[in-house]
């Protein structure tokens, strides 16, 4: 949460990632692990994400109650069962973006963003790929239904 409140006010071309992916975060810790937040986590997602949000006590409360800067992250997910498929398209958001980014002729720290973005969204694919590989290839069913 801390690189996410940093990239959500300093990097304009990433903050709305940075928002999506704190909701995300703080979705499966508070709602699905059922787990408080450390005290200077707990500021940060609130300062990203709304004291509301944070203090919600199920998934429609948390994402109705989120920023639209971040809620687009939880989009679609009705429970808190579905925070695996909001991840993954969170993570294809960004890749594609990070594509886009990259695509666009000009000068400045666009290019270098987009190309961080896809970079993250590669090294994700490669570690669930390696944890669906140390589990026997079991769980790839579940992974390719969502890509």
């Amino acid at each position: 949460l801390a690189w996410a409140l940093r990239v959500a006010t300093g990097v304009p071309e990433a903050s709305d990632w940075a928002c999506g992916g704190a909701a995300v975060l703080v979705a499966r810790r508070l709602l699905l692990e059922g787990r408080p937040l450390p005290p200077a986590a707990q500021i940060r997602a609130e300062r990203i994400l709304g004291r509301a949000s944070v203090a919600a006590q199920n998934m429609q409360e948390f994402s109705d109650q989120l920023p639209p800067r971040a809620r687009w992250a939880l989009a679609g997910t009705a429970d808190v069962g579905e925070l695996w498929q909001a991840e993954f398209r969170w993570w294809s958001l960004v890749e594609r973006d990070g594509f886009e980014l990259l695509r666009r002729p000009r000068f400045g720290p666009g290019p270098t963003i987009g190309a961080a973005a896809v970079l993250a969204a590669d090294a994700w694919r490669c570690r669930a790929a390696l944890e669906i590989a140390a589990g026997g290839g079991r769980s790839m069913e579940v992974y390719d239904a969502v890509a």
